[in-house]
């Protein structure tokens, strides 16, 4: 495991559960006092309960990251309860199903609003206070393969993450003097409980699906929420120091 978090504070965003929850517990398991954020308080308290009884520090704070107060009533909460604010990790997401036809500009809006507008505002908040805490810090961006190949029911996701990967690069470049790092991990297919939910709505057995489909991946399988959160873990450690504007790929080669 890479070196220790004690210490340091981390705001999860869309932590309740899946890949949220993995990133969260293995931060936590590093030593990082978490914030639990998302928009089901009965799933997020079971993810800080989890934590405490592991005998790690987490507190809940509900926040729909496409709203500027609750944003800030994120970092507010880290403030509060901890002190300060080390990590942000950039995970909630709006996936936006759609065919483009029947794609509408509200649904459009809505991803945005999520996946671009609430990591901007994190971030330049995140930014303010790392820069008052004077130790640098770590910005995590959870990235798609839909920003190269963009699926044609997915096209605001991937439209939205390809904007994100481009915001990475320049609060990278901001931040860098500060020694606050900014990286992106490209995620390819995940084996998440809502990914699970959304074949089983569209092919009735989404496990049987999944399984069919990932046969045909480069590595033969999907990627698991912990094989995503070592990745996190790493660049957010001491061992990672240099790292900065990094495209970490850990989709199984599927962009092979």
């Amino acid at each position: 495991m890479p070196a220790g978090l004690d210490g340091r504070v981390a705001v999860v965003t869309g932590s309740s559960r899946g890949l949220g929850e993995a990133i969260a517990r293995r931060l936590a398991a590093a030593g990082a006092a978490l914030v639990i954020s998302g928009r089901n308080e009965a799933e997020g308290q079971r993810v800080v309960a989890a934590i405490q009884d592991n005998g790690g520090r987490a507190i809940w704070q509900r926040a729909e990251v496409g709203s500027a107060p609750d944003c800030e009533a994120l970092v507010a909460a880290a403030l509060e309860q901890f002190g300060r604010l080390d990590i942000l990790v950039n995970n909630a997401a709006a996936l936006g199903y759609s065919p483009i036809a029947e794609m509408t500009a509200e649904l459009w809006d809505e991803v945005f609003a999520t996946n671009v507008r609430g990591a901007f505002l994190l971030t330049r908040r995140a930014f303010e206070q790392m820069r008052r805490q004077g130790h640098g810090g770590n910005v995590i961006n959870i990235g798609t393969t839909h920003t190269r190949c963009p699926g044609i029911d997915r096209l605001s996701y991937g439209c939205s993450k390809a904007a994100l990967l481009a915001m990475t690069k320049a609060f990278a470049r901001d931040g860098a003097r500060d020694q606050i790092r900014v990286n992106w991990i490209t995620v390819g297919w995940v084996a998440t409980p809502r990914e699970l939910e959304y074949q089983t709505e569209r092919h009735g057995d989404g496990a049987k699906f999944l399984a069919e489909r990932a046969a045909h991946l480069a590595m033969g399988r999907l990627e698991t929420p912990e094989e995503i959160a070592a990745g996190v873990a790493f660049l957010v450690s001491d061992e990672a120091a240099h790292i900065t504007a990094c495209e970490l790929n850990l989709s199984g080669g599927n962009l092979i």
